[in-house]
């Protein structure tokens, strides 16, 4: 994805969209039967609510109706139980992940997932069973087992987290240069595109998993949480070990996708005992402070790991290919906040665009800004090139980074 472009490049667009969630929440009883399910009425709202009516230029109706007919063409059983309804025009993340005979695909179809054991066997298939065949519906399998508790801990009662704030930086600058009504719409595309797609409304993560001895696409439940508040963002999962890597991914692509949107973020991430209840607005902890002193002492566009992650009791696995030892800049009283460890993001963006974001940095960087603000983007584009030239570092040579793309396109 290119970099945000003129605020009246996209205006119209996001006008048409928001008209499509007005007109959804207007029309709900005319939308939807009663004998529709509940996940295909949840999955088809999501799927309007990013555009998928306005982006074929039909009304939500009629949007409804397709997608109803594809989701009545096929059917679940004892095996295959799981089905999802996946739009190529709204879901570009799940594409990405998808074999190439499926990503050329423009119209929702379902997909029908059964689980496999360590065998490479169908979990609850009898014998001489044979899998479901449809026209234009995708099969899937996911590990049984393979997944970490993803379950989500009581709010209101104090438990282990990992925690992201990240920060939009030059909020006061980019209103008084773009006015309210363009950063309104660039915050509200951050809310829609970068960070609901990276919480608990897609609560699902692949992950790397091993059947028969090879290296298979499983799925974990990753229930993130989020909240914003005015500028700033805050992710947030319950502690697991195997919850890491992937929830840095996630911060990763909110990052990103942000940058992309000509919004500079910066953050930091810190694991500790809190109390997160988004319903009372309280959140409360150790982690929450540390994580928000040590994006203020950062002096760069970058997210940094808080010195959580050195707890000798926790002993957080920490996963080589999502992180660098790094130094950025840090302002008096950074470095005791400060674990020696950065988020790679730029991994990310090499892996998942075509672009640079170099050149999204460079854009940013007006020669009006004062040379405090323009060595920030200088520390940004510097880090971007040591990560690129040291993509490698943790690996013995001759060695390849394993990734799900990897797995999907093999």
């Amino acid at each position: 994805m290119a970099c945000s472009g003129p605020p009246s490049s996209r205006a119209g667009k996001q006008s048409r969209v928001a008209l499509d969630d007005t007109l959804m929440e207007v029309m709900d009883d005319d939308l939807f039967r009663r004998d529709d399910v509940a996940m295909f009425i949840s999955l088809v709202k999501e799927h309007l609510k990013r555009g998928a009516a306005t982006k074929r230029g039909i009304s939500p109706k009629e949007y409804v109706s397709r997608a109803r007919e594809r989701w009545g063409a096929c059917n679940t059983d004892g095996v295959y139980m799981i089905k999802m309804l996946v739009d190529p025009l709204v879901q570009p993340e799940i594409m990405a992940e998808l074999p190439p005979e499926w990503q050329a695909k423009v119209e929702p179809f379902c997909e029908l997932i059964a689980a496999i054991d360590s065998n490479g066997d169908l979990v609850n298939a009898p014998p001489g069973y044979v899998a479901p065949s449809y026209p234009d519906v995708m099969l899937g399998v996911i590990p049984a087992g393979s997944a970490a508790p993803g379950t989500i801990p009581d709010p209101a009662q104090p438990g282990d987290y990992i925690i992201a704030f990240l920060d939009v930086l030059g909020f006061e600058a980019l209103l008084n240069e773009l006015g309210l009504d363009e950063v309104a719409r660039r915050y509200d595309a951050l809310l829609k595109t970068a960070l609901s797609p990276q919480s608990e409304d897609k609560p699902w993560s692949q992950e790397i998993a091993i059947v028969l001895g090879e290296p298979v696409s499983g799925l974990m439940f990753l229930p993130i949480q989020t909240a914003y508040f005015s500028d700033s963002l805050l992710l947030w999962v319950n502690y697991h070990p195997r919850h890491v890597p992937f929830f840095l991914d996630r911060c990763a692509r909110v990052f990103c996708q942000a940058l992309a949107l000509g919004i500079p973020v910066r953050g930091a991430i810190s694991i500790g005992k809190a109390i997160l209840d988004r319903s009372r607005g309280i959140y409360l902890g150790t982690p929450v402070i540390e994580a928000v002193r040590l994006e203020g002492k950062s002096n760069w566009i970058g997210i940094a790991l808080a010195a959580s992650w050195k707890s000798e009791t926790k002993r957080v696995p920490v996963p080589p290919d999502r992180v660098f030892p790094y130094e950025p800049p840090l302002k008096d009283g950074g470095q005791a906040l400060f674990s020696d460890l950065v988020l790679d993001w730029p991994r990310v963006w090499r892996e998942s665009r075509t672009d640079s974001p170099v050149e999204c940095l460079n854009s940013l960087c007006r020669p009006e800004l004062p040379p405090t603000l323009k060595d920030r983007y200088t520390a940004a584009v510097r880090f971007v090139e040591y990560s690129a030239a040291n993509q490698d570092w943790f690996l013995p040579p001759g060695a390849k980074r394993l990734t799900v793309r990897d797995l999907s396109h093999s």
